[in-house]
C-alpha cells in the first residue's frame, strides 16, 4: 500500500516535471535560436555597413578592379561571401564567382529591400552555390546618391551548426534539471508518505490489540492533525482496554465475593436447621442458642442484600435524587449523637468540630447521612478501644469538605486503591466478626459521586484512617 502512494506521488511529479521541464526547453530553445539569429544579423550588417563605408570611394569613381580586390580580401577575413551590387542590380565584385558570369540581382528580395529601405535580409537557396545561404543587404548612400549595395552571404549550416550547439547547451541543462527534479520529488514523495506508513503500522497494531504503539509526527498540516488525533483514539482505546479489564477482574471478584458472602451464611443456617431437625428440638436450651445464630446470620444475609439493592437503586437512580438544603454540621451532630452506645462501649470519643458559619448544602439528606454512618460505623469498628475518632467541617467558597478521621489500626498502601470496591477486606476474617458487609465504602462512594463530589482515604498501619469527602453546596 504504501509503497502504491509513494509511486503514485512520485509518478505525478515526474510526469509534471517532464511537461515543465521540455516546455521550458521547447520556448528557451526559440528564443535562444531567434535571439542567435538577429544577432548574427546584426553582426552582419555591422559588417556589411562597414565594408560599404570601406568601398564608397572606389564605387564613387567606378573602380571596379579596386572593388573586386577588396571584397576578396575582406572576405577572406570575414569568413563570409561579399557580393557588391550597382543601384540597377548589375553585381559588380563577388567574392567565390566572376561577376560577368553572374545574372542581374535587382530582383532579389534582400537587395530589392536594401534600395528600397536601406536593409534587406532573406534565407533561401542559392543556385550559384547550391546550398542555402542566408543574406544580408545594405544600402551604400552618397548624400542623395545611392552607390550601390553591400550583401554578405553566409551558409545556414554554420548557423544550424551553431544553433545545434545551443540545443545541446539547453539540452544538457534540461537533462540536469530533470534530475535534480526527480531527486527532489522523490524526498517529497517520501516525506509525505512516511507518515502515512507510520499511521497504518500505528493503526494496525491498534487492529490487534496493541495500544503502545504512537505516530511520531511534529508537523502541523493536516497529516500532524491526523496523527495526532490518531494517538488520541489509541490513548482513549487502551484507557477504555485498561478499564474493561479492571470492570471485568471487579466484576469477577464481586461475584466470588457475593457467592461466598451469602453462601457462608446460608451454609450455617441450613447446618443448624439440620441438627434441630436431628436431634437438638427438644433441647430446650440447644434449640434457643441455634435459633439465635440463626436469626444472626439470616440478618447478616438481610443485610447484604439491603447493601446490594442500596447500590443497584444508586448505579439505576442517580439523577433521581431528593435533594434539600439542609445543615450539613447539624446532620452530622445527629449522626454521632445515634452512636453513643457503641461509642460507650469501646470506651472512645468522638469530637465534631467545624470552621465557618455556613453549612448549607444542597443534597439528598438521607443518602448524605447514610454517607457519614457507614464513615463513623467503620472508624468505631476498626478502632481499639480506648480510642479517638474527630469529625471536621471545612467551609470553602463553593464546598464543603467533611474529614473523619481515627487512630485505629490503619490500613496497608496496598489496599487504599481497592477499599472501595463491594466486597473487598483488608482483614476478612476481622470485617465478618465485627458484622461488616464490605459494601459500606462503596455504597458511600456512590453516593458521594452521584452529587458530583469526591471521597478519598488517607491511612497508615497503626496511626490511623483518615477519610474526605468534598460536597458542592449548590
Amino acid at each position: 500500500m504504501t509503497k502504491r502512494i509513494i509511486w503514485k506521488f512520485f509518478g505525478a511529479f515526474v510526469f509534471l516535471t517532464l511537461i515543465a521541464v521540455f516546455v521550458l526547453n521547447f520556448f528557451v530553445s526559440l528564443k535562444l535560436r531567434d535571439h542567435f539569429e538577429q544577432k548574427i544579423t546584426r553582426e552582419l550588417r555591422s559588417n556589411a555597413t562597414l565594408v560599404g563605408d570601406i568601398l564608397k570611394d572606389d564605387l564613387t569613381e567606378a573602380r571596379n578592379q579596386d572593388i573586386q580586390d577588396k571584397v576578396n580580401t575582406l572576405a577572406n577575413k570575414l569568413d563570409l561571401r561579399i557580393t557588391v551590387i550597382s543601384e540597377q542590380g548589375a553585381v559588380l565584385a563577388d567574392s567565390e564567382k566572376a561577376p560577368a558570369s553572374m545574372e542581374n540581382h535587382a530582383e532579389r528580395l534582400e537587395v530589392a529591400r536594401a534600395l528600397k529601405n536601406g536593409f534587406g535580409q532573406s534565407t533561401r537557396f542559392s543556385d550559384t552555390l547550391n546550398y542555402n545561404m542566408k543574406y544580408v543587404a545594405v544600402r551604400i548612400d552618397d548624400v542623395n546618391d545611392i552607390l550601390g549595395v553591400v550583401r554578405f552571404a553566409l551558409p545556414l549550416s554554420e548557423v544550424q551548426l551553431q544553433i545545434q550547439v545551443i540545443h545541446r547547451v539547453v539540452l544538457f541543462g534540461a537533462i540536469t534539471t530533470l534530475i535534480i527534479a526527480l531527486t527532489i520529488a522523490y524526498f517529497v514523495s517520501k516525506t509525505i508518505t512516511s507518515p502515512i506508513r507510520q499511521m497504518q503500522q500505528t493503526a494496525q497494531r491498534i487492529a490487534k490489540g496493541d495500544f503502545s504503539g504512537r505516530v511520531r509526527i511534529k508537523s502541523k498540516d493536516e497529516l500532524g492533525q491526523l496523527a495526532k488525533a490518531l494517538n488520541a483514539m489509541a490513548d482513549e482505546l487502551q484507557q477504555k482496554i485498561e478499564n474493561l479489564k479492571r470492570m471485568d477482574t471487579i466484576r469477577t471478584d464481586f461475584v466470588a465475593n457475593v457467592s461466598h458472602e451469602l453462601k457462608t451464611p446460608l451454609t450455617l443456617i441450613k447446618g443448624y436447621i439440620e441438627t434441630l431437625e436431628d436431634r437438638a428440638i427438644d433441647n430446650k436450651e440447644k434449640t434457643q442458642k441455634f435459633v439465635s445464630i440463626i436469626k444472626d446470620h439470616a440478618n447478616r444475609l438481610e443485610n447484604i442484600i439491603n447493601d446490594l439493592l442500596s447500590l443497584s437503586e444508586l448505579e439505576l437512580s442517580k439523577d433521581s435524587l431528593a435533594k434539600t438544603t439542609f445543615d450539613l454540621k447539624a446532620l452530622i451532630d445527629e449522626v454521632a449523637l445515634g452512636f453513643g452506645h457503641a461509642l460507650d462501649t469501646k470506651n472512645q470519643t468522638l469530637t465534631v468540630s467545624a470552621q465557618g458559619n455556613d453549612f448549607k448544602v444542597t443534597a439528598d439528606a438521607d443518602k448524605i447521612e447514610q454517607v457519614f454512618v457507614n464513615l463513623i460505623d467503620n472508624a468505631i469498628k476498626y478502632t481499639k478501644h480506648p480510642g479517638r475518632i474527630d469529625i471536621s467541617i471545612r467551609q470553602d467558597a463553593q464546598d464543603l469538605t467533611v474529614i473523619v478521621q481515627d487512630n485505629g489500626i490503619g490500613i496497608a498502601p496496598e489496599h487504599l486503591n481497592r477499599v472501595f470496591e463491594r466486597f473487598y477486606r483488608v482483614d476478612k476474617a476481622r470485617s465478618r466478626q465485627l458484622g461488616g458487609t464490605g459494601l459500606g465504602l462503596g455504597i458511600a462512594k456512590h453516593i458521594v459521586l452521584a452529587h458530583n463530589g469526591k471521597i478519598s482515604i488517607q491511612s497508615e498501619p497503626g496511626k490511623g484512617t483518615k477519610v474526605l469527602v468534598t460536597l458542592s453546596r449548590k
